[in-house]
Parts: C-alpha cells; structure tokens; sequence
C-alpha cells in the first residue's frame, strides 16, 4: 500500500516536480516552492553523532514543527512519510515509537524502505506563505535500520530518528491517543475453512478476540491530510491480524490500537501496522479483508503514549 507519486501527485500537494525534490537532501530544513524554488531554513549545530548517521546537537531554526495532519504535529503514530531515495518517491505514515526519550526510534512498514533509505516529513516553519497558502517545508528526520518486507506478518521497519529531531517525538497516536502496552492475545473469533467437501465454521467465545482497533494514517481518498479512521479485528494470528474497515494506498506503515485490550480496564494498546489490502475468497489467512503485521513482531521496546492525545510535542509530556 505504499503510494509512488509522480509529478501529478506532487502538483496536487502543493510540491516541485520530481526532478528538484531528489536533487536535493532535507537534513537542514527547506520550504519546497512549486515553482521549484528551494530555500534553506536553518543550519544544524556541530554535535556528537546520532543514530543513524544524524549530525547531533539541535535544529537552529526553533520554529520547526513535523506535520502530523488535521491540526496534529510531531514525528508520532500517525505521521506522514515522505521517501524520496534513489529514482523514487514514496508515500506512507509511521506507526509507533520505540526506545527511550533522546533515543526514539519508529516504526513503520517494511515495503516502505530499505535499510539504509532516508525517511522525511513535511513540516511547518512560522508563518511563511505564498499567497495565503502554506509552503511546505521537507526535514529529513532519520534512517531505515531495519527493515523487513517478507510478506503478511512480517512487513516492518524501524527508522532511527536523528538526534537534533529528538524534540520533534511523541510517542502518543494523532487524534486517537495511546498506545499503552501491548495486545498479545492470539486467537480467531470465527475459524471458517472453505476448502474440502464440507465447509466447517467454529467459533471462539473469547470476549478479548472481539476488538475495535483505531488508527490514524495518511492515504489517497478517505485518509488525504490524516484521518482517524477505526475498523474491527477478529482475526489474531501469532504475527499478524486481519480486519474489516477502510484503508488505501498511502496508510502503509501507519500504527492501529485496540480500543480496550487484552483484559478489563486495558486500553489503547499497541495492535500493529497496516500493510495489507488482503482478500482471500477462501479466507485461509483468517476472516478479514485487510490485515497487518502485529506490533510484538517489532524488535524493540515499545514507548508509551497517553491515553488523552495532544497536538504538538510539549516538554514533559511524552
């Protein structure tokens, strides 16, 4: 579900041709004319090295703020990616955050990048506008580590965020709020095998199978500019979970919470990241028209957001 854009796509969004945006690299961030003009915002200041390959220290232009969507800022579940690397752009949204304060990382999904690709994100600078339309601002915010694209359940990624865009990271889900903890419950509310003489139905009345999983990406059509969205999961497999909602190209990678969880009083865990418009009419993989891979398939410590979301960063708030 990763969306490729062209120069179509890009003149829509307000961005240069393809040409000019990978003629250049976003580690300073630059307002993006569409006429193609590139202007350079700040510089960085000379630091220790950060994880991948970030050049320390912080950004000096104290304006700078990652666009989350729908009056939500921040590099945090939800967030729009940009991949501008080799011949190519890519569109998807980032799932949630691991590690620790200072030493973020976030995930997102494997067929998004490769180790080693660049991820960015469009933000935003004080006031500057071109006729009372936002220019957008490109930051180059961090590396693919890892990356995994093996298929329904185990497509993901982690991208390493640099360390001036630390202050940039916020664990806690656009719009949604969460995660806190993770869904480990395995199981499929209804088991249909199609295939053999006779169709067999059985069912598993585990009230915890039954889950109402909230998301936040950005996509073509029913996610453009970031959308909550929710859909209902009944299908836990140990790797990945399929479910009955509405996502598009373009919310690849973005990061989906159950409502409640594994046991009463549990709420907004981590659930997993979309990546598959999945439908299989003899329904092998389990009932469900779309699917992504479970969140305890990441290698790495998840971070914990807040139930009560917030629009932006905020120091002492996670």
């Amino acid at each position: 579900m990763r969306m490729n854009l062209h120069n179509r796509d890009l003149r829509l969004m307000g961005l240069p041709p393809k040409r000019v945006l990978l003629s250049h690299r976003y580690r300073v961030p630059k307002a993006v004319h569409r006429n193609g003009k590139v202007v350079k915002l700040g510089s960085r200041k000379a630091g220790g090295s950060g994880k991948g390959g970030g050049s320390g220290g912080t950004a000096s232009s104290p304006g700078v703020a990652a666009y989350a969507g729908a009056g939500f800022f921040g590099i945090r579940p939800g967030a729009w990616v940009l991949l501008i690397n080799g011949n190519s752009i890519g569109w998807c949204s980032a799932a949630h955050v691991y590690g620790t304060p200072g030493n973020y990382q976030i995930s997102t999904a494997g067929h998004c990048g490769k180790a080693g690709d660049i991820a960015t994100v469009i933000g935003a600078v004080g006031d500057r506008q071109v006729g009372g339309v936002p220019v957008p601002v490109l930051l180059d915010f961090g590396t693919f580590q890892t990356s995994h694209d093996a298929g329904l359940g185990n497509d993901w990624a982690l991208i390493s965020i640099y360390s001036q865009d630390q202050n940039l990271v916020t664990p806690t889900m656009a719009f949604w709020g969460g995660p806190i903890g993770m869904y480990t419950t395995e199981g499929d509310v209804l088991d249909v095998q199609l295939t053999g003489r006779q169709p067999q139905i059985s069912a598993d009345p585990n009230p915890a199978l039954v889950q109402q999983i909230v998301h936040y990406g950005h996509c073509t059509g029913i996610g453009a500019g970031g959308t909550p969205r929710s859909g209902t999961a009944i299908t836990w497999k140990p790797t990945y979970y399929m479910f009955f909602g509405a996502i598009s190209p373009g919310d690849s990678g973005s990061g989906a919470n159950t409502l409640t969880g594994d046991s009463l009083g549990d709420n907004r865990e981590a659930a997993g990241i979309m990546t598959h418009l999945w439908i299989d009419p003899l329904l092998r993989q389990g009932v469900g028209i779309m699917a992504g891979t479970r969140a305890t398939q990441v290698q790495a410590t998840l971070a914990n957001g807040q139930i009560l979301p917030y629009p932006a960063p905020v120091p002492m708030l996670p």
